[in-house]
């Protein structure tokens, strides 16, 4: 069987990684292996972020399976596969070094999205989570995979989409129908092609669309004019959930998936062997090449050193030590200036958000009474708190990922790569752990005080114009005194009310700062965590990768050293050694590259 053949190749190019200690080329092989073995068809989807990918997949299920939503972005890449019963696990990633030990840990499939959650917030090494139901759709072999998005900001994601694309038996490219591809799609179209034997264009959201066949006409252009390969598929995954909830086959076909599943079933049938083999010659000839390129390094540094080619490399050696020294004095500075400025503008942010609500506090309750419109502006006050720590908190994270780059920057460009991406940091939410505002105390006005409030104001004015007028022959109580005395005791009973309402107003407006700077001293504590704790995670990524540095350094040094002292014997020994390896190591290749060719034979 070609299996057979295929496997015995995988196993000695494993066992060749082996022996020269890359384990990281070593477990990249037994994935391949697991391909080779797996019947199932494996399909990517892949696109830049919030292209709807996630909810593509959920479509052709017809189930929530990946996370999806416009604030939502894929983390770990998304397996989902035939199974008798629904099922999910969350699978880690492989150690680059030191055998396989992949850890499953089974979860609830209704609290999946949940746990990756909180995994990725634990900083669990997550390789990806795989998803098991029981749809016809899947039963032949259909292997779908939600991919973290590429081009993204993040460029571990674009990585870690990146390394699976060798393993695909198809590729599902997905940018919605809203604008025409992008420069970076094309790109990466361009790329993957070379890697991925089928490639098809998947355009969403045409039910929102309106010019959405003159986008798909435009984009058909334009992968003629980059030399692409690839079909167009319009689809809407709303229709498809109208259509799969009504039962309507005409509606389903105004989706556009039904062609999209046949263009799968047909490009998989039957080229399971095919596609194995392009996978295993591409993956074990790339391997070998870089076993090779190393063995060829060593056997140009086995030849007679004399003593000034040792110094010159151990002065290089020792620059680049130096380098490194100088680069981790400025990554630390960058990321220390960073921090304390970071303190101070998000704090200085949501102080300034906390007093344009302060403001508007005052305008209100100079003009409402709280006694009748309380409920209606306490609700407001939580709804505007609320909008201010979310605004606090995206624009905290938006100076995560500038202050990440402003980092990597600092670092060597192989260093900058290699850093991880840290998650996403989301709103706390302070007003479940601060109590309510409360409201002023009533402040009713029986009707037994106005009258008496109006008797005080009125005596006064009775009396004094009683008497004024005596003077002119009438009697004390007189039409003038009268309607004088009325007038002034309403006058003090409007004066009363007033007076009550200012006091309601002031408390009120007591009460709502007080609610305020509770609000703002929890926001800020919950800052500086989430900054501390970014602190932390760049600062050991960061510390670690100028220990690896290091290292390197310091090996390089002492592989020097060795090399000078190695006798004349041992260094054609170990010359004929490596000759004669990578004479075996040719001799696979040229295995490998016949895979293509259909020349193989167990």
């Amino acid at each position: 069987m070609i299996e057979t053949a295929l496997v015995e190749l995988i196993d000695r190019a494993a066992a060749e990684c082996a022996e020269q200690h890359r384990f990281d080329l070593g477990n990249r092989l037994r994935q391949i292996r697991g391909r080779v073995l797996d019947p199932a068809q494996l399909v990517l989807v892949v696109g830049e972020s919030q292209q709807g990918k996630s909810e593509l997949v959920n479509s052709v299920v017809n189930a929530p399976v990946c996370n999806a939503g416009e604030d939502i972005t894929t983390v770990v890449p998304t397996i989902v596969r035939h199974s008798t019963e629904p099922s999910a696990q969350l699978v880690q990633q492989e150690p680059a070094q030191g055998p396989p030990a992949l850890d499953r840990r089974p979860v609830p499939i209704e609290r999946v999205h949940d746990e990756v959650e909180q995994a990725v917030a634990d900083g669990l090494p997550l390789s990806r989570t795989e998803i098991g139901l029981p749809r016809a759709v899947l039963r032949d072999g259909l292997v779908l995979m939600d991919t973290p998005g590429v081009g993204s900001i993040s460029s571990s994601l674009t990585a870690t989409t990146q390394s699976v694309l060798t393993e695909a038996d198809a590729l599902l490219m997905v940018s919605d129908s809203t604008q025409e591809l992008t420069t970076n799609e094309l790109k990466f179209l361009k790329q993957v092609t070379d890697l991925c034997p089928n490639v098809a264009l998947v355009q969403p959201k045409t039910d929102v669309t309106p010019r959405w066949r003159e986008i798909v006409e435009v984009n058909r252009k334009h992968l003629v004019q980059a030399e692409i390969s690839a079909r167009i598929f319009p689809v809407s995954s709303k229709v498809r959930a109208q259509a799969t909830s009504a039962k309507n086959p005409t509606l389903n076909t105004e989706s556009g998936f039904p062609a999209l599943l046949e263009y799968l079933r047909s490009e998989m049938a039957n080229k399971h062997e095919q596609l194995a083999r392009k996978l295993v010659s591409h993956n074990v000839s790339e391997v070998l090449d870089q076993l090779m390129t190393k063995l060829r390094e060593e056997l140009s540094n086995q030849s007679p050193r004399t003593a000034t080619e040792t110094l010159l490399e151990l002065e290089n050696a020792q620059h680049k030590a130096d380098d490194l020294k100088r680069i981790s004095g400025r990554w630390q500075k960058t990321l220390s200036d960073g921090i304390q400025e970071l303190y101070s503008d998000i704090e200085y942010d949501f102080r300034e958000r906390t007093w344009a609500i302060l403001h508007q506090v005052d305008e209100v309750l100079s003009e409402a009474d709280p006694d009748t419109t309380w409920d209606d502006f306490a609700e407001w006050l939580s709804s505007s708190l609320n909008d201010a720590v979310s605004e606090t908190f995206g624009w905290l994270d938006q100076r995560r990922e500038r202050l990440t780059e402003e980092v990597a920057e600092q670092l060597l460009p192989e260093h900058a790569r290699a850093l991880p991406s840290l998650a996403e940091i989301h709103p706390s939410d302070p007003l479940e752990r601060v109590p309510e505002p409360k409201a002023p105390k009533a402040a009713g006005f029986p009707r037994k005080d106005q009258i008496l409030t109006g008797l005080r104001g009125s005596y006064g004015g009775v009396l004094m114009f009683g008497l004024i007028t005596s003077m002119a022959g009438l009697p004390l109580m007189n039409v003038v005194s009268i309607s004088a005395g009325l007038l002034l005791g309403s006058k003090s009973l409007n004066e009363e009310k007033d007076s009550r309402l200012k006091r309601r107003q002031a408390e009120a407006r007591n009460a709502a700062q007080r609610y305020i700077e509770h609000i703002v001293f929890q926001v800020n504590k919950d800052t500086r965590d989430t900054i501390r704790k970014l602190h932390q995670n760049l600062h050991q990524a960061c510390n670690r990768l100028t220990e690896q540095g290091q290292i390197e350094i310091s090996q390089s040094i002492q592989e020097t050293k060795r090399a000078a002292e190695a006798s004349a014997v041992d260094r054609d020994q170990r010359a004929r050694d490596i000759k004669k390896k990578l004479e075996e190591l040719t001799v696979l290749r040229k295995r490998a590259a016949m895979l293509t060719s259909n020349r193989i034979a167990a």
